[in-house]
């Protein structure tokens, strides 16, 4: 028998959106349980009731994942089930601590293969910023995650976020036991087969431990619901293995594409560590190698009438190398240290070890695709002061946006304001008769407004009214601004890597860690599209891949298109349907702004994932995508089988309860079941593929 509550707090035919509004639904009932026994209630009220269910936390995902006629809202399981061990700084808060346990010290501390290692054990509805501030007074951090902590650590990890990190797996590799309220209310605790929480009888002794639950210490099955995309069931809590806190130093360029694609095509990050080209970036300080270089390569002197010494200037490189000039003359590069603010954090840095390039993250702009950055960070043990770790001051038409996320009336007059005022748009030169210069003064007085209450009108945000406002004057024919609104919507993306170098703690309360890059409080401003495909890094499709979504962007009747591509690197992951397949994997995003009002970029949507499909790209768990359950299977092959059939066994006596149009639609349901002759067959050719691991 089950241990349920008998009963849950619950709310019925209620709206829930997601993060970018994509796939908002009107969710039967809403339960909202607060504990463990409370979760097991609200699986079993919706198993009842004959209506699929999904768990959500912050609802991030971008993909129909947790898109099911009822939903489990996650946000109130967020503390820990046993207190962090070992912990090298201060203990966990006794607030934080449900129960109080000791299970981790009992696991590990006798256990000589964990000597050195970490772990939490932790409710799976915990925020991952809420997780690196409890991890950071106890003098631990996440070892990787995605730019952004919003999302709660079971929606992180069964999509399979993941974040730049060269040589560190994704954080769904980081789990070592899984502890799953399965279709029939029955509690599973899953962990591999030679685990250190694969001892039954400690397991067992957890408090409130559910008599009827069931233990499995299996490899596949381990293999199979840590990335679970919500249709395993719903995750309670997980064992996660994290590290000592650890310092992250950044820095960010801007290069020209052609020339830097170029050298990323003929970079290489072997499995023996040995990299070469843009992966080949060790920083020992700022004193000399890359930083240095990169510096002195956008120094110069400026013309007469300017003030009389060098100066850095954010952009592509002036020159091809460092002018033998500077290392004549090193006070230069010393005063321009001082300058830049970073003398500290060079002194902090100097007579350390060379630190190999630990994290590397670029982004085109599709607007201009000439243009691009490049994030790069070095991961090391000792402090540094912290430099630049909070966010920049936000400029008036972000402000106003934030402060006006569902009211789009209320930032014309930042709207207007900017491009009456902002010499981007190049309108200051205009004559007073001149058609243009009357076009733009209609925008001003009428155009703004009017697009702003379209938007008002049918329940949209702020960011769309912006980004539509930008749209039509872009193709308005009278003012031929494509170019300039081109470049103003290229140093919006510019600026995510304005700042030159930044430097403080991997973990850390809001605005003090160097993980967690997400910008809160556009949260609900912002509407748009978003697709990631994840590739082979030692062959070229996912370059192929940039240059069709650079294409489409320029196609008649798609473009200009307002986004970016994003690429990033990761290792291999063991999860069956991880999506980092290859020994080292190259994700390509693709993300765009987008109006309800008017889908301007539909076309070159349907276009990309099209290009997707052709050159293999794997998608995102987490982002949209269209592949359908056979283009998905012939990706994933027999992982894909070995999945199902893990589940067949975990959702055994009620399969229906987890599924939706989503997982039916994408083959996520259960392999054999004694339905057909084929699924005898896959059931069989899974077992094998498992043995053969």
């Amino acid at each position: 028998m089950s241990c349920a509550s008998g009963s849950v707090p619950t709310e019925q035919n209620l709206l829930v959106e997601d993060l970018l509004h994509v796939h908002p639904l009107t969710a039967a009932r809403r339960y909202r349980p607060s504990d463990r026994g409370e979760l097991v209630e609200a699986v079993m009220r919706a198993a009842a009731a004959g209506r699929g269910v999904r768990p959500l936390g912050s609802n991030w995902s971008l993909s129909d994942t947790g898109v099911a006629p009822d939903v489990i809202d996650t946000g109130a399981l967020s503390r820990h089930l046993s207190a962090p061990f070992p912990v090298p700084g201060q203990a966990l808060p006794p607030e934080r601590l449900r129960g109080g346990g000791d299970f981790l010290r009992r696991a590990c501390a006798d256990d000589a293969r964990l000597r050195g290692r970490h772990f939490v054990h932790v409710e799976a509805g915990i925020k991952l910023r809420d997780l690196l501030a409890d991890l950071a007074g106890c003098g631990l951090a996440l070892p990787t995650m995605g730019d952004g902590a919003g999302q709660s650590l079971a929606g992180a990890i069964s999509t399979g976020t993941h974040g730049g990190d060269l040589r560190v797996p994704p954080l769904v590799e980081w789990v070592r036991a899984v502890h799953l309220v399965s279709a029939t209310g029955r509690e599973i605790w899953i962990t591999a087969g030679d685990s250190a929480f694969a001892a039954a009888p400690l397991v067992m002794q957890l408090p409130d431990w559910c008599p009827d639950a069931r233990f499995i210490a299996d490899d596949d099955t381990f293999a199979a619901v840590r990335l679970g995309a919500g249709r395993m069931g719903a995750v309670y809590a997980f064992v996660l293995e994290v590290v000592e806190q650890y310092t992250l130093v950044e820095c960010n360029f801007e290069y020209r594409w052609p020339e830097l694609g170029a050298r990323l095509a003929a970079s290489r990050l072997g499995a023996d560590g040995v990299a070469s080209g843009l992966f080949d970036a060790p920083l020992r300080d700022l004193d000399a190698g890359l930083f240095r270089s990169e510096v002195l390569r956008r120094t110069y002197y400026p013309a007469v009438g300017r003030e009389a010494k060098f100066i850095y200037e954010r952009g592509a490189e002036r020159w091809p190398g460092v002018p033998a000039y500077f290392d004549a003359h090193p006070e230069v590069y010393a005063r321009l240290l001082d300058e830049l603010k970073l003398s500290g954090l060079a002194a902090d840095l100097r007579g350390g070890p060379a630190l190999p390039l630990h994290h590397l993250n670029i982004a085109i702009s599709l607007a201009d695709p000439q243009r691009c950055w490049v994030r790069r960070r070095w991961r090391r043990a000792q402090a540094v002061r912290a430099h630049e770790v909070g966010p920049a001051a936000d400029d008036a038409l972000i402000a106003s946006v934030k402060a006006n996320k569902t009211n789009p009336s209320g930032i014309v007059g930042a709207l207007k304001d900017r491009l009456e005022l902002d010499p981007l748009l190049d309108f200051l030169g205009w004559l007073t008769h001149d058609p243009r210069k009357q076009r733009l003064d209609w925008y001003l007085d009428h155009g703004i407004a009017d697009i702003a209450a379209q938007h008002q009108a049918i329940g949209a945000t702020s960011g769309e009214t912006v980004f539509l406002v930008l749209r039509r004057i872009a193709t308005d024919a009278v003012l031929e601004a494509g170019g300039d609104v081109a470049r103003a919507v290229s140093e919006v993306i510019g600026g995510g890597f304005a700042k030159l170098a930044r430097a403080g703690p991997a973990s850390g309360g809001l605005h003090l860690n160097m993980l967690d890059a997400h910008d809160y409080g556009l949260d609900g401003a912002q509407c748009g599209n978003s697709g990631e495909f994840h590739f082979d890094a030692a062959g070229g499709g996912f370059l192929d891949f940039i240059g069709d979504a650079m294409r489409l962007a320029r196609q008649p009747g798609h473009g200009p298109v307002f986004g970016y591509i994003g690429i990033r690197f990761t290792p291999a992951a063991s999860a069956l349907i991880a999506m980092q397949q290859f020994p080292l994997t190259a994700s390509v995003e693709v993300a765009t702004a987008r109006s309800r009002v008017d889908d301007v970029h539909a076309g070159f949507w349907s276009a990309l994932h099209d290009a997707a499909r052709a050159r293999r790209g794997i998608p995102h768990w987490g982002q949209e995508f269209r592949h359908t359950g056979a283009e998905l299977e012939a990706l994933y092959g027999t992982r894909l089988r070995r999945w199902r059939a893990a589940l067949a066994d975990l959702c055994h006596g009620a399969p229906a309860v987890f599924s939706t149009a989503f997982s039916r639609d994408k083959g996520l349901e259960p392999l054999g079941g004694g339905a057909t002759d084929d699924d005898a067959i896959d059931l069989f050719l899974a077992a094998l593929a498992a043995g053969d691991d």
